[in-house]
């Protein structure tokens, strides 16, 4: 019999962490937990091992395309397929709302374009119902943007890959414009705004994509709330498991035919562009 696989970016720590758990727990096949650190991942799956847990571990680097390669040709050459992929590697400075051209385009290699990596490569190995659940923020909605030529662009039914990507090129310009410019696309920590923004709109136009070509593929962003983590400097609403709730559900309990949605913490739709 194949054994079903779900992989978990970002895994070693906070959300990802539980989502792992909670995988584990639930799941009926290999669950993968990756982190970019080999030590750190290793010490997580030891963690889970000492609660009778048993997730596999993989490098994952997300922002090199060598590493997502590799990990592609092991899960290939070791699997007939992914069930469940969890886009979960995310940064944020909490300390620094105001972001230099740098400091932007690290966070936004980790928090969007690393999606277009993992697309590329193990998009393809996508089973036919297969769930994609990327960790959004309710600061990915799109009145996060102030600037209108974007409103009106984001919410198109044809929207393209390629012009989020001009976005997200148009926002690093006013990074590199300096302070003002970058807090007049999007206030107070826009690169987190903007990576979470762009992250929810490439979620849409991928379900859109797997419609057109027949495939039962779900597609789904998620606003876990507010979390305590390293990344908020403990700061937050929610322990990490409740966190872990929504995007567990929609890993594991929601029916097939929700797809293309923003899916708030308590497990209900919201509209993206309101």
């Amino acid at each position: 019999m194949t054994t079903k696989v779900a992989i978990v970016t970002g895994g070693n720590r906070g959300l990802g962490f539980q989502i792992v758990k909670g995988l584990c727990q639930k799941f009926d096949g290999a669950v993968y937990l990756t982190s970019r650190s080999e030590e750190r991942g290793q010490k997580a799956v030891q963690d889970l091992e000492d609660l009778g847990l048993h997730p596999r571990f993989h490098v994952l680097d997300v922002t090199s395309e060598e590493s997502v390669e590799d990990f592609a040709s092991f899960i290939k050459a070791n699997h007939n397929g992914i069930d469940v992929l969890v886009n979960n590697a995310g940064v944020l400075d909490f300390d620094k709302s105001v972001s230099s051209y740098e400091e932007a385009k690290k966070l936004l290699d980790t928090n969007f374009y690393s999606l277009l990596k993992i697309s590329q490569h193990l998009h393809p190995m996508l089973t036919n119902t297969a769930r994609v659940v990327n960790i959004s923020s309710d600061w990915g909605l799109l009145s996060n943007i102030r600037k209108q030529i974007w409103l009106d662009t984001l919410i198109k039914d044809n929207l393209t890959v390629d012009e989020i990507l001009q976005f997200v090129s148009d926002f690093l310009q006013a990074a590199k414009n300096g302070r003002n410019a970058f807090f007049s696309f999007a206030g107070h920590y826009g690169d987190y705004k903007v990576s979470k923004v762009a992250l929810s709109a490439l979620t849409f136009v991928q379900q859109r994509e797997y419609n057109k070509q027949g495939k039962d593929i779900s597609v789904n962003c998620v606003h876990p709330g507010f979390v305590k983590t390293d990344m908020t400097k403990g700061m937050g609403d929610f322990t990490p498991e409740r966190g872990a709730r929504a995007p567990l559900y929609l890993a594991l309990e929601a029916p097939q035919t929700l797809k293309g949605t923003f899916l708030w913490h308590d497990c209900h739709k919201v509209n993206w562009d309101d």
